[in-house]
């Protein structure tokens, strides 16, 4: 998330990051309680630092072009 790390975060913010959390556990980049551990810090997120500590040390995802979403295009062609 680019932009001033003291902006304070809204519940769009929020909800991205915890999306994009959930697709680094179901690939097998968070364990179990790492991603608990990072979703609850993602909900109680103040700012946009915050949040982007959590995705720190996990590559970037485009959300719109998921593996399984490829996947899904090429069978059907």
């Amino acid at each position: 998330m680019p932009g001033d790390p003291r902006i304070r975060a809204s519940d769009a913010d929020r909800d991205r990051t915890a999306s994009l959390l959930r697709e680094h556990h179901a690939v097998g980049r968070l364990t179990a309680s790492e991603f608990a551990e990072r979703l609850d810090r993602a909900f109680a997120a103040k700012t946009l630092g915050e949040l982007d500590e959590l995705m720190a040390d996990l590559p970037a995802i485009d959300l719109y072009r998921l593996p399984s979403a490829e996947i899904r295009r090429r069978r059907r062609g």
